[in-house]
């Protein structure tokens, strides 16, 4: 009588499990439909109605909906709700640059590409976008950490070498520069400002 019980209830269990799986498909595939046709609102509402705090892939979700809504503050809510379930992953602090970067908060931009690499040290992308933000501030010590990084793991990529180039070029290191120069332009060799930075050591 006892493993009857115990096997009827299992089965109640399952049902309940395989129920509640499938209503957050449907509360999912909702917001997605909805969130196609621009109509941000009720793709954040068919999550919102199934919402639980501690749902990893609902807080991210949220967080994106926000940010394509222009809630920017809401939306970097759920993505450090999503952050607090998850500490090790990367996913919410990538989404969080979305609305930081809308709101033009740079100083938390570059923070949050940090706390990326703390998790993730040889990340290209967050590597190349922490030195592009030290460069344009003429911080150029800084952007040459970042770029090599980049190097290191893409030694003939375009871009990143090319900003190193000129970080070691307004860094007075010219040889160095030289090299990296070089370097740009067997990879595009018409670009202007490789071309312009080889000029201007010779």
């Amino acid at each position: 009588m006892e493993t009857i019980k115990k096997t009827i209830l299992l089965c109640f269990l399952l049902l309940a499990i395989n129920a509640h799986s499938q209503t957050l498909t449907e509360a999912f595939a909702k917001s997605y439909a909805t969130e196609k046709v621009g109509n941000y609102k009720d793709a954040i509402a068919a999550i919102q109605t199934k919402y639980e705090p501690n749902s990893y892939e609902m807080n991210l979700r949220l967080g994106w909906l926000f940010y394509q809504d222009k809630k920017y503050p809401e939306s970097i809510s759920y993505y450090q709700k999503a952050k607090a379930i998850f500490p090790n992953s990367t996913e919410p602090l990538w989404g969080m640059i979305y609305p930081l970067s809308a709101q033009e908060k740079w100083n938390g931009v570059d923070q949050v590409y940090k706390d990326i690499l703390k998790l993730d040290p040889t990340n290209s992308k967050a590597n190349y976008y922490l030195g592009s933000i030290f460069y344009y501030r003429k911080d150029y010590n800084q952007a040459k950490k970042y770029f090599i990084e980049v190097v290191k793991l893409y030694p003939f990529d375009h871009d990143s070498n090319l900003l190193l180039a000129w970080c070691q070029y307004f860094l007075g290191n010219k040889t160095e520069a030289k090299g990296l120069f070089t370097r740009a332009l067997l990879n595009q060799p018409t670009d202007a400002s490789a071309l312009e930075g080889l000029s201007l050591i010779k």
